[in-house]
């Protein structure tokens, strides 16, 4: 899409009528829910390894 052949009108309509802030909402949620499997990975690792170190 050329924004450049378009009047600035109709450019400004597009832009604040687009999808809103629901995909990003959801990236969030998304890499807040990585979050805490890597954090659940990373005690899973260290209290596998001080017990392995343990015996």
């Amino acid at each position: 899409m050329n924004f450049a052949v378009l009047p600035p009108e109709i450019n400004s309509v597009r832009m604040f009528s687009g999808a809103g802030s629901e995909p990003m909402l959801a990236a969030a949620a998304a890499w807040d829910r990585l979050s805490a499997e890597l954090a659940a990975a990373e005690s899973f690792a260290s209290v596998t390894s001080g017990l392995a170190g343990a015996g």
